[in-house]
């Protein structure tokens, strides 16, 4: 469902908005059960924890972005894509997102480690081409909007068609 939202709300859909925010109420409700079974069964519920406060923190956002005046200024039915810092804000969070995957073990490790063991460094090999992944997708994201722009103001009859 999350996923679902992501799309609708990156093609600009008119229930991206709504949709997004019954992912984020469905995603609290679950979370806040999963925590709460966790911290009866095994006495700890840290992993999950971290889980809720982000749905929740994200679903205070949104429900900010609803607030009258901020709203106004807000586009949900504008495709992304339309200008090059939403290419940019693509690569800045590709390159966010592969750094966290390359680093994620050591991150996480005080809160996975179990009896010596690691288990947040379970998946080395495929956590370190994901993570290489992304942060050459962003790298290229950035580099391409930049020659993209650049081949724009150089060539301005390009840019028309």
């Amino acid at each position: 469902m999350g996923f679902y939202a992501d799309g609708l709300l990156i093609k600009g859909a008119k229930t991206a908005y709504k949709n997004a925010l019954i992912a984020l109420l469905l995603g609290t409700v679950l979370n806040a059960i999963h925590m709460f079974a966790s911290r009866s069964l095994r006495g700890s519920s840290m992993p999950v924890d971290a889980v809720l406060y982000t749905n929740v923190l994200t679903l205070l956002v949104f429900l900010f972005l609803r607030l009258p005046g901020i709203w106004q200024g807000v586009n949900f039915e504008k495709p992304a894509g339309d200008k090059p810092t939403d290419n940019l804000a693509a690569a800045i969070a590709l390159g966010a997102a592969g750094l966290l995957t390359l680093t994620i073990q050591f991150l996480m490790a005080s809160t996975h480690t179990i009896g010596g063991v690691n288990y947040a460094d379970a998946w080395q090999v495929s956590m370190t081409i994901i993570g290489g992944g992304l942060l050459l997708g962003g790298i290229s994201t950035s580099l391409l909007t930049r020659l993209t722009a650049r081949r724009r103001q150089a060539l301005p009859e390009v840019a028309k068609t």
